[in-house]
């Protein structure tokens, strides 16, 4: 029986994904530039956000 390599098992993923994901990434990263945040800061300032839409989306949908 023949060895398969791990490179066949994986899918390919599309290039427009890694597109996405690398714009998004360096976005980010001039974000956290300009305001001068460390990667803490802006993980608690996107909790928060989390917070405020689902209390938000909350309000919205049990009126």
């Amino acid at each position: 029986m023949g060895k398969t390599s791990k490179k066949s098992k994986k899918a390919k993923k599309p290039k427009q994904t890694c597109s996405v994901l690398l714009w998004h990434k360096t976005a980010i990263k001039r974000i956290r530039q300009r305001f001068g945040l460390s990667k803490y800061q802006m993980l608690w300032i996107t909790f928060v956000k989390g917070l405020l839409i689902g209390y938000v989306v909350a309000l919205l949908v049990h009126r």
